[in-house]
């Protein structure tokens, strides 16, 4: 239940962003458990040692996205517990709280670039029309 209450907080932090786009690192625990009130949110979890293998998400507008890292003293474990993330990187994509996307690398710890890309901006579609059904 504490996540919760953390979340929360989070969120707050990510409406002081951009809504259209965003790109940060995340911070602490309480940035991360707000997300849950944002309408798009990307949280692209990965280790330290494999941070070669991020993607570069500048690109995506309409979605506030962060980084996070499971290695971090703070969050790490939580995160890699509460989603569930068995490997790096993962990529997972929120509506209002709510997982409705997640792509995981596989042995090579690597994620297909332009086919993560484009399933992302095409989620980010759906969740736009979402709003006007």
């Amino acid at each position: 239940m504490n996540w919760l209450y953390g979340f929360t907080y989070l969120v707050g932090i990510c409406l002081s962003v951009s809504p259209l786009y965003a790109q940060s690192s995340l911070k602490d625990l309480q940035q991360i458990q707000l997300l849950s009130q944002e309408e798009c949110i990307i949280v692209q979890v990965n280790a330290d040692w494999n941070f070669s293998a991020s993607l570069d998400l500048n690109g995506l507008n309409n979605c506030v996205w962060f980084n996070a890292s499971i290695d971090d003293k703070e969050y790490g474990a939580i995160i890699a517990n509460e989603w569930k993330v068995v490997s790096v990187p993962t990529i997972i994509m929120f509506e209002y709280g709510k997982e409705v996307k997640r792509f995981e690398a596989g042995l090579s710890f690597n994620l297909d670039k332009n086919k993560i890309i484009k399933a992302i901006k095409d989620e980010i579609d759906e969740i736009q029309l979402r709003k006007f059904q």
